[in-house]
């Protein structure tokens, strides 16, 4: 077989078809060979982006004085990618103007194709100057090389820009085919099932943990899965190892082919989305792939350093046309005109002060109002109207203009169509527009929707009412639509939507958008909660502010729950405000249930105000919690408040507030029964009590508080595992202040088993660390070599960048230890570089190891000012054990220099810096680090000071030591003598 294709207009008689088209056909077919398919290029402009093509041929058909430009087709692509062609009147233009910026694409794409390695590049420009016409054309060139490539394509939206990940979500969307409208089951279905498929060479069940996570972070409910047991309540580390494991994906499929991501109008995507973006440049240079991504310059304003200092990363800023450019876009669009005026032309250059949009809207206004009369092969213009027709002085203006040449029920449509967004769909439209109302309503019981009733009318009217603007290129129809069942479109332009908005009557404003929300909440069905965030603001905009309220919560509930702590805040805040502006409860049950939403709302904005670091607002909110379960009477949620506020408190280190309100929840939990929520709240009361009391020093009280919550976790059985686990680390934690470490490592053993088997990777890191601080404190650096490995190795598996930062110090600080001065300065400094890139302050000890690995290279002037360094840190966070560790170090600084240090204007010799080290050990109730400045001191005093002074001290270390078991410093006093 055989096939010839063309497309156009062609003239049908009673015996077939004539024309310009049908002869291109003809001598296409006769061209092709056996099992080939040949299409000319008006044929391959409907088609591009949907099949696969050899590079553009000619043929000589039928005498024609021009040859036709034919395509031959390779492959249907697997998933398509389709551009809309770009023109006037169905004439396609050539690009003006925007050659080199082009040209750095095309380079950009090449580098990633022949070095395999990721590039990132940003087309930043103001509305109208092309950015769109840019992707275009890269997408043109793109179609016929002959390389292979995945595409992955996403687009933000002004209604989308509060919704979390909606960018992320809208990537994997496409390439999986998966439609709002899907219900959950099979939403995950499509994406577990998109992801196996492209990573074959990967074992399944690490692409199915991947996808979990990954669906998890877009809002696709894996809530249930066995791989997010146990981390459930723990955003931050879903989202870490949510971007790590979208990362994998892309290495692992980039080995078949190189990565093409298209990015559009990113300046509206949400925060989180915007911080993908930038993990994937970051971590992920080694892939070969391309993110294209296309931004206003709103963007800059949002990430002012977005891109900067990148080597990957080109930022391309588009200016306005000149006019000889802008003359060269009119003349291209007009060249069937047989004859321009140079008036029209003038008018045209002179408005649009070099915006290609603008000349595009000005042309085709003029097209409407008859001034330019277009025909199928030969477009005319009329001068004599030109002096007739008013030419607004902006591209809003010129907008406005074409709306007002539309027909009532044209312009009714594409208004309605506005209140939806930039996208929107033709459903929506005719609910809008429907003559009934009440045609949705919610079925609380299941959380879903459900339709009482079809809309009356106006769906044939709507349809026809699009076509017409898609054929005036107001509109786009789009090839996939995210909801089942309905056509899916787009204004041509964002500015068209605004001005077609802002035509819309107010006081019909509030009635489009309170139907827009409930059709939204409908068609999403099961996964509302994707789109909670627009369906509030709609709901909003119609000031229906109790089920606005409702919405915002549950937005804030989906943001918070993929850590995107920022946009849950936003909406936590409107939902409590919202909810005061809502009608009076009709009833008790009403009041009721508004106070639980109150209580729920509060304590998510609190939680995630705490995880933000900001304490006081944290518990501000925390307190308002708990007066709303007062007023319901719920002890347990009274309780569970009051943990919350210790948990905040801790953060702020005031530990003796944080032991206050953990013994208040004890004291409202114990009387609450035996039931698991007031058992668990009771258990971390008691687990709040001795971690604040080990700060404070009180460790006796720690142990006994910390025992109990173990023995309550017991009578949890498998609901207290997490008690378990939390009270077996408030027991090492206290044997740890102790110096007991043989029991601080029993009880953090039992710890880390159990974090395992939750499946929580961060908390396995942190007491793994813990491990190995317990184990250098009493001088096994070995041991604690190796567990600092294993913790750096999951922090930097799951994306924990501060628990990386935190590990790789102390991985440094054991190699110091051992001797490995040179391997633990490199292991130092890349944790300073890690920290200061990350906005980490916490690296004073870091500096406090650095500076002895100085001191182990003889490098005693760079060993003092790290020591500084150390102290100075130490000071701003407050943190007692790092000041008096600094105090330390600088002690042996000034021994080996045999000179003072100046501190704070004033010379101190090592005497003097080893009395204040000790001082502040002796007051935190550090007994081992005590014994270690004790021994420090005595070496100085036996080599350079008083030798019985040195004496009296070391044999002090050495009875310390002793008393600790801690066997290896015994030992290693005693070889020394």
């Amino acid at each position: 077989m055989r096939v010839g294709m063309s497309t156009g207009l062609v003239l049908l008689g009673e015996v077939g078809a004539t024309g310009e088209f049908t002869v291109n056909a003809s001598a296409l077919l006769h061209a092709a060979p056996t099992g080939a398919v040949l299409v000319s290029h008006d044929t391959y402009r409907h088609v591009r982006g949907v099949f696969s093509v050899h590079p553009p041929e000619a043929l000589d058909a039928g005498g024609r004085a021009e040859p036709v430009q034919f395509y031959r087709v390779k492959r249907a692509k697997p998933r398509a990618f389709r551009v809309q062609t770009r023109g006037v009147e169905g004439v396609e233009t050539r690009m003006v103007g925007r050659k080199g910026e082009l040209r750095r694409m095309t380079d950009a794409l090449e580098t990633v194709f022949e070095e395999r390695e990721l590039h990132v590049v940003t087309v930043v420009g103001d509305a109208g100057l092309g950015k769109s016409r840019l992707l275009y054309e890269f997408y043109n060139w793109l179609e016929l090389l002959p390389d292979l490539w995945y595409v992955f394509n996403g687009r933000a939206g002004e209604a989308t820009e509060g919704l979390p990940y909606a960018l992320v979500r809208d990537v994997f969307s496409f390439r999986f085919e998966i439609q709002d409208s899907d219900p959950p089951e099979l939403a995950r279905e499509k994406l577990e099932r998109g992801m196996l498929a492209m990573c074959r060479d990967t074992p399944a069940e690490e692409v199915r943990m991947r996808a979990h996570f990954i669906g998890q972070l877009i809002g696709f409910d894996y809530s249930a899965s066995r791989y997010l047991s146990g981390i459930r309540d723990d955003a931050r580390q879903m989202r870490d190892r949510a971007f790590r494991y979208a990362g994998q994906f892309f290495a692992d499929i980039s080995r078949d082919y190189p990565i093409v991501l298209y990015l559009d109008d990113i300046h509206w995507a949400d925060d989180g989305s915007l911080d993908f973006i930038d993990y994937l440049a970051r971590e992920c240079a080694p892939v070969p792939m391309m993110i294209l991504c296309l931004a206003r310059p709103g963007l800059l304003e949002r990430r002012p350093a977005w891109g900067e200092g990148r080597e990957r990363h080109a930022r391309l800023t588009l200016q306005p046309l000149s006019k000889k450019e802008s003359r060269q876009l009119v003349e291209e669009i007009l060249r069937r005109a047989r004859d321009v005026p140079a008036g029209l032309r003038d008018v045209v250059v002179s408005g649009a002060e070099g915006n290609p949009f603008y000349v595009e809207e000005l042309i085709k206004m003029f097209i409407d109002q008859k001034v330019i009369v277009t025909g199928a092969e030969v477009w005319s213009v009329d001068a004599s109207r030109l002096g007739e027709v008013s030419v607004p002085a902006t591209l809003t203006g010129v907008l406005q203009a074409r709306l007002d040449r539309l027909t009532p029920e044209e312009k009714s449509v594409l208004q309605r169509a506005s209140i939806i967004g930039r996208i929107f769909w033709d459903g929506a439209v005719e609910h809008l527009g429907a003559r009934t109302t009440g045609a949705i309503r919610r079925d609380t019981s299941v959380e879903t929707f459900v339709a009482t009733g079809v809309p009356a009318g106006g769906g044939a009217a709507v349809g026809e009412a699009l076509e017409s603007h898609r054929r005036k290129e107001l509109i786009y129809r789009r090839e996939a639509s995210a909801f089942a069942g309905a056509r899916e479109y787009i204004f041509k332009h964002a500015l068209l939507r605004d001005v077609t908005y802002e035509s819309v009557l107010k006081r019909e404003r509030r009635e489009y958008h309170r139907r827009a929300a409930e059709w939204l909440a409908w068609q999403s069905g099961g996964r509302a909660g994707e789109c909670a965030g627009l369906v509030a603001e709609h709901y909003e905009r119609a000031q229906e502010f109790e089920p606005a309220a409702e919405w915002y919560g549950r937005a804030g509930r989906q943001a918070r729950e993929t850590y995107a702590p920022e946009t849950a805040i936003k909406y936590y805040r409107k939902a409590l405000d919202f909810l005061t502006r809502a009608p009076v409860a009709e009833d008790e049950s009403d009041a009721l249930a508004r106070r639980a939403l109150r209580a729920e709302w509060c304590e998510g904005l609190g939680e995630v105000l705490r995880v933000q670091a900001r304490y006081a607002d944290a518990v501000k909110a925390y307190q308002a919690m708990r007066r709303a379960a007062e007023e319901l009477g719920h002890a347990a949620a009274q309780a569970r408040a009051w943990n919350e506020i210790a948990l905040a408190q801790s953060g702020q280190g005031d530990n003796r507030a944080a032991l206050d309100s953990a013994r208040r929840a004890e004291q409202l939990a114990r009387p609450a029964g035996r039931g698991v929520a007031a058992l668990t709240e009771l258990a971390r009361a008691l687990n709040l009590q001795s971690q604040a009391s080990t700060r404070l020093g009180d460790v006796r009280a720690a142990l006994m508080l910390a025992d109990r919550a173990l023995t309550l976790s017991d009578e949890l059985g498998d609901e207290g595992r997490r008690v378990r686990a939390d009270s077996l680390k408030s027991l090492g934690m206290a044997y740890h202040a102790l110096g007991r470490f043989e029991q601080a490592e029993e009880f953090k053993e039992q710890a880390l088993s159990t974090y395992r088997e939750l499946g929580d990777r961060r908390s396995v890191g942190n007491l793994l660390n813990s491990l190995g601080e317990t184990a250098r404190l009493r001088g096994d650096y070995a041991a604690a070599f190796a567990a600092y490995r294993e913790a750096l190795s999951i922090a930097r598996e799951i994306g924990n960048r501060n628990g990386e930062i935190l590990y790789l110090s102390n991985l440094g600080g054991a190699r110091v230890g051992l001797g490995e001065y040179d391997d633990a300065e490199a292991d130092l400094r890349q944790t300073i570089e890690l920290a200061t890139a990350a906005g980490y302050v916490g690296i004073s000890e870091n500096y406090r190891f650095l500076a002895e690995a100085l001191l182990g290279q003889g490098r005693l002037e760079e060993a003092r000012e790290a020591a500084l360094r150390a102290l100075e840190l130490g000071r701003e966070i407050e943190n007692q054990e790092h000041i008096a560790e600094a105090w330390r170090v600088l002690g042996l600084v000034a021994s080996r220099l045999k000179a003072p240090v100046v501190i704070d204007g004033e010379p101190r010799d090592a005497a003097a810096c080893f009395n204040q080290s000790l001082e502040i050990f002796a007051r935190i109730q550090m007994e081992a680090e005590r014994a270690r400045t004790l021994r420090d001191w005595a070496r100085h005093e036996l080599a350079h000071g008083d030798p019985a002074r040195g004496q009296e001290l070391w044999r002090e270390a050495l009875e310390a030591f002793t008393r600790l078991r801690m066997t290896l410093e015994v030992e290693r006093m005693t070889a020394e003598g």
